[in-house]
């Protein structure tokens, strides 16, 4: 039997697996109006595949409960959810628990999926975990990693510049924090005030060029993603990054991080500890044969995850694994 899947995601026309019949038939994400014309297409494919289109998995999912006799399964991959917080966020959440309730699967890049159970009541049979890829493969293996004595910060998702700030204040090493415009990063649930750096923190501002962010993760001598407390995975794609260029990463525990990385791979740290941050990023920085064990099952375990084609693979996997289930 061919299976048609209906997709945002790039790339998976040329994606094959032995033994399976798999027609990709892609699309732009879009809002409202072309997502009604989707799911009116839709009635001829067995999956709509989207990746990170929470807007419009959730608007497909209003017209499956209008029109509940459309049988195409609704597959989100990389999902971003908070912890509701308020009267308001209590209510966006027992709504968004209803509408979840028609996506068929959950393709997420981490493991710990706590609270996306306890808070949107989705039921753990419907999560699949897919270990993620380097990002910008090309680009990070050709770079020439060396050590220029300074810290790096970097990424938009969740990030917590305060714990950062509060940790590095007192120190006399250098830190790098690259990242775009706060209007770019409030999107992802991150702010930073530049006005409580220390005097150690130079803040560069980058127009969203992976090359120029690459690089400076590139000369440093440590990675330090500073993490808030969250019920979804942030950080991921930068320490898979960082590993790849054989960086030692500091990271805060969480959903990322959870049942993931082993304690050989990356040091990781209370969310929102200041303290431990501080130790961590000493330890790391003054003694280079302990840092050197991070650097290197870091990279160990980076380059085992490949780049996108691998990726792509095991999406439709599960997809496949879906389909042979029943």
């Amino acid at each position: 039997m061919k299976i048609k899947v209906l997709t945002n995601i790039k790339g998976l026309t040329s994606v094959r697996l032995d033994g399976v019949d798999f027609e990709f038939s892609p699309f732009e994400s879009c809002q409202s109006l072309p997502a009604l014309s989707n799911f009116l297409k839709s009635f001829n494919f067995h999956y709509i595949l989207l990746n990170g289109a929470l807007h419009e998995a959730l608007l497909l999912s209003v017209l499956k409960w209008i029109i509940p006799f459309n049988r195409t399964k609704v597959v989100l991959v990389d999902i971003l959810l908070s912890a509701p917080i308020g009267l308001r966020g209590r209510l966006k959440s027992y709504l968004l628990t209803v509408l979840l309730r028609k996506v068929h699967m959950f393709i997420l890049y981490y493991k710990n999926t706590q609270g996306l159970r306890k808070y949107y009541g989705i039921r753990s049979d419907k999560f699949r975990y897919v270990p993620f890829k380097i990002n910008q493969q090309e680009l990070v293996l050709k770079m020439s990693p060396r050590d220029d004595g300074y810290i790096f910060c970097g990424g938009k998702t969740r990030r917590d510049f305060v714990t950062l700030f509060n940790a590095v204040k007192e120190l006399d090493y250098p830190v790098k924090i690259v990242t775009t415009d706060n209007s770019d990063i409030a999107q992802h649930g991150s702010y930073l005030d530049e006005s409580l750096a220390p005097a150690n923190v130079e803040i560069v501002r980058l127009d969203g060029s992976p090359e120029a962010f690459i690089s400076y993760m590139a000369a440093a001598r440590l990675v330090i993603l500073p993490i808030k407390p969250d019920i979804c995975g942030a950080g991921i794609g930068v320490y898979i990054m960082a590993m790849a260029l054989k960086k030692c990463v500091i990271i805060s525990s969480g959903p990322g991080t959870d049942d993931v990385l082993s304690s050989s791979q990356a040091i990781v740290v209370p969310s929102g500890d200041s303290t431990a941050l501080k130790c961590a990023i000493v330890k790391a920085f003054t003694d280079s044969t302990y840092r050197s064990i991070f650097e290197n099952d870091g990279y160990k375990y980076a380059m085992s995850l490949q780049g996108e084609e691998r990726l792509l693979r095991s999406i439709v996997s599960q997809l496949h694994a879906d389909v042979t289930s029943k």
